[in-house]
């Protein structure tokens, strides 16, 4: 697993497609202190690891300035993986 894709779909309707790379998910593991192998463990996963997996891919591309908690209030949905579209 060394990306994943995101669509983010913020409350003012609109919306952004990301693919969290190597980077992001190594910030990730370091920020939570936990594996990527959580996301495969709906017991040991939290809303607020895709959130903020999104987050830091949004922010590393200068797609946004907010910092997370003020960005989360912006979130509507975010789907994972490949729309296949």
């Amino acid at each position: 697993m060394m990306q994943i894709p995101m669509k983010v779909t913020l409350t003012d309707g609109s919306e952004a497609e990301v693919t969290a790379k190597a980077s992001d998910l190594i910030a990730f593991e370091r920020h939570f202190d936990k594996p990527m192998t959580v996301f495969g463990n709906p017991g040991n996963s939290r809303i607020e690891h895709i959130m903020w997996l999104a987050w830091h891919t949004l922010k590393r591309g200068n797609s946004t300035t907010l910092e997370f908690d003020p960005w989360v209030d912006t979130v509507d949905e975010i789907k994972v993986g490949d729309s296949g579209e």
